[in-house]
């Protein structure tokens, strides 16, 4: 299986930024496909073609009639699901929004070759399960996918081409206070799955009763972290799959300072209510949710899971209320750290929960159940023609690289660009716990990091001599910031 492979292409392009027209179309006439319109603006595709060559996809027939790079990938007849990284519909702070997103012209390409290599047989299932305010269609506009998948569909008769929110729910506005309600949306045709893990996962030996996202029910999250159970809700055409391609975004994250190809992954299961994203009190007491202990944030705490686990809206109302009181008398009695929901270097939790869902998604069956071998083929591309730094995922400065990478192991990937942004993974829970997977009967990677091999240009690496190499000396965000740069 690709999983197995730790090779990670690098490549920089002229291109800083996204073209216009869709259905964004090639530039020039290729070999590989017979006609076609033509876009020459669209620089994108070319550098998506290139990276493609580089990273050694069918690489003999390159610039021939039988090119076909995702042939060991996808084969015909097969089930290819596509997730890109859409987080959310607008960018928190009114800057570029693919800062944060992935733009259709990275995925236009994509999925002209994975048509290509199922050779008129087979299904495409774009989807993504974004934050739980986020609009789906509303993403899809803004990166300008929904109008080229519509063109995509049109075009390929003979390919059945579904894309859909994964969600089953997703939040909504209410009349009091503005922010408790949801609605559900499940859109799956063929459903969803619980995926248990059981021992396997990474929450194995944390006490259940401390497990939170803060917009979510922890009596759900309880229900389905204890005795001996952790699992997450799986959409069924996800594990129908037999091949993934991930568009992940280059790009840094308060919980997990970077967030490329395995957090790219969060996007699959359904309910963020079982996703931990931090465990509850202070390094003192047990938990990652704060510095200091704080009596203050234990009770807003308390007021928040009540607003969450009722489901009547004034009674919501009122636990609002007395939390925004209680939370603004740091106005007068300031809090010993500015941290609530971990998002610091010290969060010891999301990286476990990335952990089982990245576990989930290379050991799952199509019926949910948990093997030893990997179940699918991978493979990923990371869109940093524009990509964010500092308050990242969704509200990061744009930094305008022109870079793509690719990879088949997420692992790998996010070990580099760990690298290329100047940090040391060794520093970072989410690659430096990961790699330790090594020698589990599920790991996430095959090999050491001494097994990964970068292709930038015309040069090979290994991860030391790449780290002399590249340094963009990306500012992580503030709460990271002076803990895990490169020295």
């Amino acid at each position: 299986m690709t999983i197995k492979n730790n090779a990670v292409t690098v490549e920089f392009f002229e291109s800083k930024n996204y073209p216009n027209k869709v259905p964004f179309n090639p530039p020039e006439k290729y070999p590989e496909f017979e006609t076609g319109e033509l876009d020459p603006s669209n620089k994108i595709y070319d550098h998506v073609r290139q990276i493609l060559y580089r990273s050694g996809l069918d690489k003999d027939n390159f610039n021939t009639p039988e090119w076909n790079p995702f042939k060991d990938i996808v084969k015909p007849g097969m089930t290819v699901f596509i997730k890109p990284n859409t987080v959310r519909h607008y960018h928190l702070d009114g800057k570029d929004i693919f800062s944060i997103i992935i733009h259709a012209s990275i995925m236009r390409p994509v999925l002209d070759y994975v048509i290509k290599a199922l050779k008129g047989s087979g299904k495409i299932v774009i989807g993504d399960s974004q934050v739980l305010f986020g609009r789906f269609k509303e993403a899809f506009e803004e990166a300008q996918i929904n109008p080229m998948l519509e063109w995509i569909r049109d075009k390929n008769p003979d390919i059945s081409i579904e894309w859909f929110d994964l969600r089953i729910v997703q939040g909504v506005r209410t009349y009091m206070y503005g922010k408790w309600g949801r609605e559900r949306i499940e859109q799956d045709p063929l459903g969803y799955t619980w995926v248990n893990l059981g021992d396997k996962s990474a929450f194995k030996d944390i006490d259940p009763k401390k497990l939170r996202i803060v917009y979510c029910n922890h009596k759900e999250m309880y229900k389905h972290h204890s005795n001996g159970k952790h699992e997450y809700l799986i959409p069924n055409s996800f594990l129908q799959a037999d091949a993934i391609i991930g568009i992940a975004k280059f790009k840094t994250h308060r919980r997990t300072a970077i967030t490329i190809a395995q957090k790219n992954y969060f996007g699959i299961p359904a309910l963020k209510d079982t996703m931990p994203h931090f465990i509850t009190g202070s390094p003192s007491e047990g938990g990652d949710q704060y510095i200091n202990p704080s009596l203050r944030k234990r009770i807003v705490l308390k007021l928040n899971d009540n607003i969450h686990s009722r489901s009547f809206v004034p009674v919501k109302f009122f636990f609002a209320l007395m939390k925004k009181i209680l939370w603004n008398t740091y106005h007068i009695v300031p809090f010993k750290d500015d941290v609530y929901e971990a998002m610091w270097y010290g969060n010891d939790t999301l990286w476990r929960t990335l952990q089982d869902v990245n576990r989930i998604v290379f050991y799952a069956d199509k019926e949910g159940k948990m093997h030893d071998t990997p179940q699918r083929n991978h493979f990923h591309i990371v869109d940093g023609i524009v990509a964010g730094e500092k308050v990242g995922p969704v509200n990061c400065d744009p930094v305008y690289l022109g870079l793509l990478m690719t990879g088949y192991n997420a692992l790998a990937i996010d070990t580099v660009a760990a690298a290329l942004m100047g940090f040391d993974y060794n520093k970072i829970p989410l690659t430096s716990k990961t790699l330790k997977t090594v020698n589990s009967s599920q790991p996430l990677i095959y090999g050491s990091v001494d097994d990964i091999r970068i292709t930038d240009g015309d040069k090979e690496y290994d991860l030391k001599s790449y780290e002399n190499y590249r340094n963009l000396k990306f500012e992580p965000h503030p709460n990271w910031k002076g803990h895990i740069e490169r020295e």
